[in-house]
């Protein structure tokens, strides 16, 4: 009874040495301009050799590199019709102990999905070792800092004052004003999609009642997986401003009588 546990105990480590010997980590990052860059690198024990590397978009499969057929390094472009990706796999230390698998996932249309990447590193005969990591790759680049400009409407009274508000992210971004914690609906709102930063660029116009002590925000804002993520607000204050043309009057008159 003892010498059957004791073999079952063996053999489920060395299942488990078989399975985990293989070493893979995967990374993801936005690179601004290109697209997600994502990065699976393997490293195999020092008496194992590289049999191939299978990558996965969604559970399937949609390369492999060989290092015995395609030689120290395999690159290749893959399109869909909202994606370019590029893929380039390569051997960094002799017997594909050690390697690397980048893909560049470079969107030219707007509507693009979460995806989960997949990278699965096999060893060669007699071992088998395989090591296997996913990777969510989350399409969102969040909301960058508001820019807010203003202008005033001249002969108006009350004053009214016309804000421009701006921001950039992927999804676009929703951009919400506010006046003293009270939320004001937006004049007109636009986007448009930027092929070059592959990001959406929005703006917003709010006419403005100028109030001498009131204060104005512009947040920008994209709900991803039911999380509110937020920008750099812009900010526009009444009074400051109010203050700052007085004080400037006020300046310019007294140094026209100090002459």
């Amino acid at each position: 009874m003892t010498s059957g546990i004791s073999g079952a105990i063996i053999a489920w480590l060395l299942l488990a040495t078989i399975a985990h010997a293989i070493e893979v980590n995967v990374t993801g990052e936005w690179r601004p301009d290109l697209g997600w860059e994502v990065t699976c690198g393997w490293q195999t024990l020092s008496n194992d050799t590289l049999q191939s590397v299978r990558l996965f978009n969604n559970g399937q499969q949609f390369m492999i590199y060989r290092p015995e057929r395609h030689g120290l390094s395999r690159s290749e472009v893959f399109q869909t019709p909202q994606t370019v990706m590029h893929v380039d796999c390569a051997v960094t230390i002799d017997r594909g102990q050690e390697g690397r698998c980048v893909m560049l996932l470079e969107p030219y249309q707007p509507s693009v999905n979460d995806f989960t990447y997949s990278c699965e590193v096999s060893g060669e005969r007699p071992m088998f070792r395989i090591g296997k990591k996913d990777y969510l790759v989350k399409i969102l680049v969040p909301p960058s800092n508001a820019s807010l400009t203003s202008k005033t409407q001249d002969g108006s009274s009350p004053t009214r004052v016309m804000l421009n508000c701006s921001s950039t992210g992927l999804p676009a971004p929703n951009l919400q004003w506010t006046v003293d914690q009270d939320k004001l609906q937006a004049d007109f709102t636009g986007r448009v999609w930027n092929a070059t930063s592959k990001l959406w660029n929005v703006w917003s116009y709010l006419s403005y009642t100028r109030n001498t002590d009131a204060k104005v925000l512009c947040t920008p804002e994209v709900n991803s997986h039911n999380e509110i993520i937020r920008g750099t607000p812009a900010e526009f204050n009444s009074a400051s401003r109010y203050f700052g043309t007085t004080h400037i009057m006020f300046m310019t008159l007294f140094l026209y009588l100090l002459r």
